[in-house]
């Protein structure tokens, strides 16, 4: 079964929880409002990228999107064409690796994520939408490649038409860093390729 991503926002991004709050507390970061305290504070949204604690990707349609973790044996098959490649972001993890929708970082809330491997939610029709999946990941240090896919044949909604393939390759240390907000240099809306 396919995990399908609805992102709410305009993008998705990678972190590690635990990473992610050891980073807050050395920065003395108590705002839950993280979205715009990133945005607020370009330093610290480059310090992020550098150090891998959080890889956002954006911007993005805001529709579902089929998530698959290499690491995991997930592919695309032959019903899905790669649109898009990026290598080199930096991420680490420790024990898990959550992919979630950026619309979680609005309003942060870390026990959305305690001792669970989805963040979903209920829409007024009774319906459940994901907004963040946890995979079980080795902690160290990861050098993430994005690849982005469309199906060839389209199915109706609310089937998901579009999807992201994330590889992780374990390094001793990071070099560098790749900012995904260049827009001269990315462009992930693998919805608006064809």
């Amino acid at each position: 079964m396919d995990r399908v991503l609805t992102v709410s926002s305009y993008g998705i991004c990678l972190f590690s929880l635990d990473v992610l709050e050891d980073f807050f507390k050395k920065k003395k970061v108590r705002s839950k409002k993280l979205l715009k305290n990133f945005q607020d504070n370009h330093n610290r949204y480059l310090t992020l990228l550098t150090e891998g604690i959080w890889i956002p990707f954006l911007p993005i349609d805001s529709i579902k999107y089929v998530i698959k973790l290499d690491n995991y044996n997930q592919s695309f098959d032959d019903e899905w064409e790669e649109k898009l490649v990026y290598h080199d972001f930096n991420i680490e993890v420790q024990d898990t690796l959550w992919i979630a929708s950026m619309g979680l970082f609005y309003e942060f809330d870390k026990n959305k994520f305690i001792g669970n491997d989805e963040v979903s939610y209920q829409t007024l029709d009774g319906i459940t939408l994901n907004s963040g999946f946890g995979y079980n990941v080795s902690s160290g240090k990861y050098s993430v490649s994005i690849k982005g896919y469309a199906r060839k044949n389209k199915l109706d909604y609310p089937n998901a038409n579009f999807g992201f393939l994330f590889s992780l390759v374990k390094v001793n240390e990071f070099e560098g860093f790749n900012d995904p907000r260049e827009d001269e240099r990315y462009n992930f809306n693998v919805a608006d390729m064809d």
